[in-house]
């Protein structure tokens, strides 16, 4: 599944029912993700970022949000971000790291960054462990999905599905057996 666009929906659900989010931010790349996490109403705020350029929007946020965010999530599996993302946390926040990275991938932060502005450093893999709440979830409809598979393939058309994953014309793409 797409997990930044679902993170913030399964937050809003388990985590703020007693007291309400005040507000949710993405970032993404302009495309397809990001007119999904808008059809699907992730966040309150979308920040659209430059493939080639992001920096520009990232110091706006920064500047924007000079003390940073109660949770930030990587969602990415870029080391690069996970290790930047420590930046937008606020003091006594939560930076979740839930991106998926290479067994070579090391990420530097200051002991002093994370012990003197309090920040908890979350590693998240709940997949296997909540599959049933996830589900009833779905089946609620409390969580939003429509649209997140928008390819799909034969089996004898895996090499198909591959590229639209790599040219990244598919959000996510599936395999159908008959």
């Amino acid at each position: 599944m797409e997990v930044a666009m679902l993170s913030w929906q399964l937050l809003r659900v388990r985590c703020f029912h007693e007291k309400p989010l005040k507000s949710s931010l993405t970032c993404k790349v302009s495309g397809l993700k990001m007119e999904l996490a808008k059809k699907l109403d992730s966040a309150d705020v979308y920040v659209e970022l430059s493939r080639t350029n992001p920096e520009v929007q990232f110091q706006k946020l920064k500047d924007e949000n000079p003390y940073g965010f109660d949770i930030v999530i990587e969602a990415t599996g870029s080391p690069k971000i996970l290790e930047d993302s420590i930046n937008y946390v606020r003091r006594g926040g939560k930076l979740v790291v839930y991106g998926v990275y290479s067994d070579s991938a090391k990420v530097s932060w200051k002991p002093t960054k994370i012990f003197g502005d309090e920040i908890t450093i979350l590693g998240s893999f709940s997949e296997t462990y909540m599959f049933p709440t996830a589900i009833n979830y779905l089946d609620s409809g409390k969580v939003k999905v429509a649209g997140i598979v928008n390819k799909t393939f034969k089996l004898e058309q895996w090499a198909e599905c591959l590229e639209s994953m790599r040219n990244k014309s598919a959000i996510k793409a599936a395999i159908t057996f008959d």
